[in-house]
């Protein structure tokens, strides 16, 4: 029994260690708002593809993404709420995210509307929330995350 008890023990902490490993390299992770694109549009609505790269700094172990939670706005104006789902960033790699969105016409000023059914150059897209990493024993370890701007890494 003493020896089960031993090797019960073993297996959680050797699975707490690598859940650790995991979350700690989610540390070392850089994020990018890379691209947002209009895919379709009618009369009550745009849908749009939000793609969002992240990169695994480390060299040699994976990184363990649970969830994304977060907020995208257009020139200072909310647009929608983006989600993201469980994946894994392999070491030294980045792995682009798609989040599809559709957004009623609603949620955009007149001027908004011209900019984003005309692909205007001049639309300041920045998406701000919470990445939640897998921590040990199945927890999930909340880190605010402000992405930023376009094109721009954190």
């Amino acid at each position: 029994m003493k020896k089960l008890w031993l090797l019960f023990t073993a297996a959680v902490l050797l699975t707490a260690c690598a859940s650790v490993d995991e979350t700690e390299n989610l540390a070392n992770c850089k994020f990018a708002l890379r691209s947002v694109e209009l895919t379709n549009y009618n009369l009550t609505s745009f849908d749009f593809d939000v793609i969002i790269a992240i990169t695994n700094m480390n060299r040699k172990q994976a990184a363990s993404l649970k969830r994304f939670e977060g907020e995208l706005t257009v020139n200072e104006d909310k647009m929608a709420d983006v989600t993201l789902d469980e994946m894994k960033i392999e070491p030294n790699a980045t792995k682009n995210a798609k989040a599809q969105l559709n957004v009623p016409m609603t949620a955009f000023n007149s001027k908004l509307l011209g900019l984003i059914s005309m692909g205007s150059a001049t639309l300041d897209y920045h998406l701000t929330g919470t990445m939640y990493f897998e921590g040990p024993l199945g927890t999930e370890i909340p880190v605010p995350v402000d992405i930023g701007r376009m094109g721009s890494y954190n």
